[in-house]
């Protein structure tokens, strides 16, 4: 039988897991896979030249893939307060230029609350553990 260390550990590395294939994939397959138009629409949005806006998508790409990463190669409560402050500036960003979105299936909504709240219960996890930890 697990200690309840144990269960806390094995939370916090699915949370950590979950947040890295999550932001991994959405750095890869729409960004530097595929580029969707919906990321586009994004840059123009921004005034960026249209010249330039295959290389902003890819470099936003490689950006995510990079956060996604120190998930699986750092547990610190930074990287999760960075995680939840930047999906709520996210999605404030979103609806300002996607106001319809909100309310469709697969909408941010969804997927940023969903990844707020794994990087909550791994700070719950991390706050758990750093208590039942001799010093």
């Amino acid at each position: 039988m697990k200690s309840p260390t144990e269960i806390l550990q094995q939370i916090l590395k699915f949370c950590q897991l979950m947040l890295a294939a999550l932001w991994i994939y959405q750095g890869l397959v729409p960004k530097l896979i595929f580029q969707v138009q919906d990321e586009q629409y994004v840059w123009q949005i921004l005034h960026i030249p249209t010249i330039y806006i295959g290389w902003m998508i890819s470099l936003s790409g490689i950006i995510e893939i990079f956060f996604g990463s120190l998930f699986l190669l750092f547990t610190h409560k930074y990287v999760h307060w960075l995680n939840i402050l930047g999906l709520i500036g996210l999605f404030i960003f979103v609806l300002f230029i996607y106001p319809n979105r909100i309310y469709q299936a697969f909408n941010p909504v969804v997927m940023n609350s969903a990844m707020i709240s794994l990087s909550v219960i791994a700070l719950w996890c991390l706050g758990s553990l750093r208590q039942t930890t001799p010093e």
